[in-house]
């Protein structure tokens, strides 16, 4: 298999995110960082991934000043990890991308309504796929949403975790 290009020196700002960015299993970890799951393990069953994948991914997310790791126990030890402010502000990418899929990512029919119902904390108004709250005008950013897993989203997350 050819090797990939290492883009992490280019000139392109494009190339250089996509370093990170362009790793599914970044994503996904990323996506459950903001969903609040900050242990290993949660990350790991949630994701579906294997615990050596997110291992060196959060490795890698914790090198490029993304995450922070945490102990939360001594023995054995144990850390969960924090997003950075250099991570918190990938929070429009993922809410672009998922704004892109709830209106592309899907077959006519194959979903009703969408897999996250997102509320504005400030004001409680649905933001739907907004950029801008709806409701008052707010710029939506970080920490602003509050977010309700659709009934489909929740069964598909507790298969995942044998529930």
């Amino acid at each position: 298999m050819p090797r990939r290009t290492d883009l992490s020196d280019t000139f392109c700002p494009v190339g250089r995110s996509a370093e990170l960015l362009g790793d599914r299993a970044v994503l996904l970890i990323l996506r459950d960082l903001f969903f609040g799951r900050r242990r290993f393990e949660a990350i790991a069953t949630n994701t579906g991934l294997g615990p050596q994948l997110v291992s060196a991914r959060l490795k890698l997310m914790e090198e490029q000043g993304v995450v922070e790791r945490h102990a939360y126990q001594e023995r054995p030890p144990r850390h969960e990890y924090r997003l950075t402010a250099k991570g918190k502000d990938l929070f429009d990418v993922l809410y672009a991308m998922r704004n892109w899929a709830e209106r592309w990512a899907y077959e006519e029919g194959e979903i009703v309504g969408p897999a996250v119902r997102y509320t504005h904390r400030a004001c409680g108004a649905d933001v739907g796929t907004s950029t801008v709250c709806p409701g008052c005008g707010e710029p939506l950013r970080y920490g602003d949403l509050k977010g309700e897993p659709s009934a489909a989203l929740k069964a598909e997350q507790a298969a995942r975790a044998g529930a």
